[in-house]
């Protein structure tokens, strides 16, 4: 009996099942629900002070960690200070602070900020909230290289700013090094993710009364991270399984599509698929690793830069495509072409 695996009709078929759902979902409270872990089982290495300020001085413990963190050469106790920072702005992220610190072997000495640190007049929330988005980037978004970490950074703080009417010049404290120190540390607590997707949601569209400049900073942080690092696939997807591109049926990359069906299937599967990369499990993750379909990315990069008449690089973001055959993708896209040009 023939194998139709991958003819046109069974591929599509497959595609239409999974990129047709490929939509923004909004889980319910329940379902984002994960086991904790025990923190009797982690081995303690290194003991820091967790600042912590009263509710009527909130932002109090957010300054104080910050100057510490600025000063901080430990990447232990960094990250118990970004961690203070975020609970200062909201409490509801102590539990999975804790949980990420715990799992780096770091255990917390918690210590109440008495009042004469820092007057409320001092506390400028503006400087907070920018400080703020900054953190949730670096926690949940992925940089492969400074200058990628640092241009993408430049401009989300001068959005920041903006959207919250912000002119003051400040130093941020995060280089790259240790941008990928908090995105390591803390950003491997699954719990400690989804708590910061679901509040920037929640907040979202929650945006009332003192907490306004919050909802706005984060929408705009739902709308930065809403299909990040996802453009291989957005660009697979518009220009060639949308089109249905005879690239897609040759036999040199039905090993590709099949990858890439799998994954395709597993980010709308996620309870929050827009929010895939930041929150998914490992295991999920790898099913995504652009190393798995570099043949269909290539194409359909070239295709992307033809399209916008651009030099190598220019006005275009590039995934890594190693793996890919330079000749097979130069014939994959004149394949391509030809096939539309003969249509017109």
């Amino acid at each position: 009996m023939k194998n139709n695996k991958y003819n046109p009709e069974t591929i599509f078929n497959r595609l239409s099942s999974t990129i047709g759902q490929f939509k923004a979902r909004y889980p319910k409270k329940e379902e984002w629900l994960i086991p904790s872990i025990n923190p009797s089982k982690i081995k303690t290495f290194s003991v820091h002070r967790f600042n912590t300020s009263n509710v009527r001085m909130r932002g109090m413990a957010f300054y104080e960690s910050y100057e510490e963190a600025m000063q901080s050469s430990d990447y232990n106790e960094l990250c118990t200070n970004v961690g203070s920072m975020l609970c200062d702005v909201y409490h509801g992220f102590r539990s999975s602070v804790e949980e990420a610190l715990y799992g780096i072997g770091v255990k917390t000495t918690v210590v109440w900020l008495s009042s004469d640190k820092i007057t409320t007049e001092e506390i400028v929330w503006p400087f907070i909230l920018v400080n703020f988005g900054c953190i949730i980037i670096m926690l949940l978004k992925n940089f492969t290289n400074e200058p990628n970490y640092e241009t993408f950074m430049i401009k989300l703080i001068s959005e920041l700013k903006e959207i919250i009417g912000y002119d003051a010049d400040f130093d941020f404290p995060f280089d790259f090094k240790r941008a990928i120190a908090i995105r390591e540390n803390l950003g491997s607590c699954s719990r400690l993710c989804q708590d910061a997707i679901r509040f920037i949601m929640k907040k979202s569209n929650n945006s009332v009364e003192r907490d306004q400049e919050l909802g706005v900073v984060c929408q705009y942080l739902c709308n930065v991270l809403a299909w990040t690092d996802m453009h291989h696939f957005t660009l697979i997807n518009d220009l060639l399984v949308k089109p249905q591109s005879p690239v897609l049926f040759h036999f040199r990359v039905s090993q590709e599509m099949e990858n890439y069906t799998e994954a395709c299937s597993a980010i709308t599967s996620h309870i929050c698929p827009q929010f895939f990369m930041c929150v998914a499990s490992k295991v999920a993750l790898s099913k995504v690793e652009h190393s798995r379909f570099p043949t269909l990315i290539a194409v359909a990069q070239e295709l992307e830069r033809k399209g916008k008449n651009c030099s190598v690089g220019a006005d275009c973001e590039l995934t890594s495509t190693d793996g890919a055959d330079p000749t097979m993708i130069q014939a994959l896209v004149k394949l391509h072409l030809k096939f539309y040009a003969c249509e017109f």
